[in-house]
């Protein structure tokens, strides 16, 4: 190794030393299978919220433990092909936000279309030749327009839940349609603060369907308080309609039962 190579080794260690220190929050995402112009895009839309870095597993082992940090929850997931995210938003909101922010990428064969991949009719802007029949053979209806090739109508190559065919994987990298969303996988998570590791199927929540549950569990908590009059801010005033209600039908029923002593009360 030439002295520079170690310089640099020994600045990127400590970087990531100070970086462990000072961020309460520690995430590991793999970069299996994550193109580099990928990574860069999502490493621009976490500037604010996150810093990115990757490094080889060994400096990666040695700044964690430089650190003085206990990181010892999360070094089973530090393998050859990792990046790390520090940041200071709660590991849910952090996981949450990775997932959402995908880029654009090309298709390969035996990907599986996540939507309809539709190539719509018009100039492909591809001169006359091999790629009339690379075309053809994806299914596509076209034709010689002067000095390129066009497409005559729509045609969905690839329905939603299908694996892409090497035919149509072709196709649309001439066209240059990039039809997959890729993004970061974050493989799990260290909150210093709270002392906790969040595997990657832990932080994968359904947040509609977690509204929903918080939705249920507050009618079932105000249900409760209600029914075994438990006084706070929300169940108070329902409590005393609740009471009201029931004194008033009460009182319907005694003066059905005693119709006489109603009317001579009357």
């Amino acid at each position: 190794m030439t002295s520079h190579a170690r310089k640099w080794k020994s600045q990127k260690k400590d970087e990531i030393v100070e970086l462990v220190k000072s961020y309460p929050v520690i995430a590991v995402a793999t970069l299996d299978g994550l193109p580099a112009n990928i990574a860069s895009v999502l490493r621009k839309k976490l500037k604010g919220k996150a810093e990115v870095r990757v490094a080889k597993t060994r400096v990666i082992k040695k700044a964690f433990a430089d650190s003085g940090v206990d990181t010892s929850k999360i070094d089973h997931i530090i393998n050859e092909s990792v990046l790390l995210i520090f940041s200071k938003i709660n590991p849910f909101e952090l996981f949450s936000f990775v997932k959402k922010n995908k880029g654009d990428a090309a298709a390969k064969e035996g990907d599986v279309a996540d939507k309809d991949i539709l190539i719509q009719a018009g100039d492909t802007g591809l001169p006359p030749g091999p790629a009339l029949s690379t075309l053809k053979a994806a299914g596509l209806e076209v034709k010689v327009a002067g000095p390129t090739i066009s497409v005559s109508k729509d045609k969905v190559v690839a329905k939603k839940g299908e694996a892409i065919k090497k035919e149509v994987a072709d196709v649309l990298g001439k066209l240059n349609i990039k039809p997959m969303k890729i993004g970061m996988k974050i493989l799990g998570v260290l909150d210093k603060t709270e002392d906790m590791y969040y595997s990657a199927s832990a932080l994968d929540m359904d947040e509609e369907e977690l509204f929903e549950k918080f939705i249920l569990a507050h009618q079932q908590m105000v249900n409760l308080s209600v029914n075994a009059e438990i006084f706070n801010e929300v169940s108070t005033e329902l409590i005393v309609v609740k009471a009201q209600r029931e004194a008033s039908g009460l009182e319907k029923a005694i003066n059905e039962s005693n119709p006489s002593e109603s009317s001579g009360a009357q």
